[in-house]
């Protein structure tokens, strides 16, 4: 869990907080103090989440775009007299804050159990890869990163006969072992569903998106039904010698929370001291 103590990183606040605390005043003897410290939480709970949404916070890199599920995840609670924390429990949280190590895919993604074998044995599996489809002029498909169909090619794509679980793996009479030396079975799809080739991409698109965006297929939803599913490509993690890329680097830390508390500090403790003095009577 990464969490915010809140009034507890301003030393003048928390020195005060804590005698409070010691000789037994409670909230209902300093209303203006705990109002202020409540609104401090969620002063600390918005900043954070407004990082999360692609906001700026000073001394952090910000993320590359919009992370919802983020968002969503910071919450604030009361944890005892005049304490607040902000926090989130989600792993992207953690992630953000400690960092990750550098990731080969190839030694780790095709070791799982939906993990082939090739005939000369080496392990491979086959990643599916969402695209957004084209919004309104400006508008950013959040969730889809650089995966977002240009317009051109979309009107292509979009006529095409749908991929279709004919078969279901787990149905499917087709059997296979995989890398855990399981055989498994393999979906069945139905025939002649489309594939986006290169002559159906727009004039526009660069090289590396032409590269990406070739063998695009238009999908059912999640039930196999006819009905709206989405656009994918399929792409090859193999274990086989001398394959590359699919290394994802290392991401240093970013001290989100110390972030958060530093950029809040201020405001809080000129929320808080008035509020003291008013319940003081002072």
């Amino acid at each position: 869990m990464i969490r915010i103590k809140i009034g507890e990183s301003d030393p003048r606040l928390d020195k005060l907080l804590a005698h409070f605390k010691k000789v037994g005043m409670q909230e209902a003897s300093l209303p203006a103090t705990a109002a202020a410290l409540k609104a401090g939480a969620s002063l600390g709970r918005g900043v954070w989440q407004g990082f999360a949404l692609g906001g700026k916070l000073k001394g952090v890199e910000p993320l590359k775009g919009a992370n919802k599920g983020y968002a969503r995840s910071i919450k604030s609670r009361k944890t005892g007299p005049f304490t607040h924390a902000v926090y989130s429990e989600s792993e992207i949280a953690a992630r953000i804050e400690n960092g990750t190590p550098e990731l080969d895919m190839k030694k780790t993604h095709t070791r799982g159990p939906r993990s082939r074998v090739s005939a000369d044995g080496h392990a491979y599996l086959i990643v599916p890869f969402q695209w957004g489809t084209p919004g309104k002029k400006g508008d950013q498909r959040v969730g889809f990163g650089k995966n977002v169909i240009d317009a051109g090619s979309y009107k292509a794509v979009k006529k095409f006969e749908k991929m279709r679980t004919a078969v279901s793996a787990d149905r499917a009479p087709l059997r296979a072992r995989n890398a855990q030396g399981k055989n498994v079975g393999r979906a069945l799809y139905n025939k002649g569903y489309g594939r986006l080739k290169e002559k159906d991409i727009g004039g526009e698109v660069d090289k590396e998106m032409r590269s990406r965006m070739s063998g695009m297929v238009r999908s059912t939803d999640a039930t196999g039904k006819n009905r709206s599913g989405g656009y994918f490509t399929f792409r090859v993690i193999s274990a086989r010698p001398g394959a590359t890329g699919w290394i994802r680097p290392a991401v240093p830390p970013r001290s989100v929370a110390r972030a958060v508390e530093k950029e809040t500090e201020a405001a809080i403790s000129a929320m808080a001291e008035p509020a003291i003095i008013a319940d003081l009577g002072a």
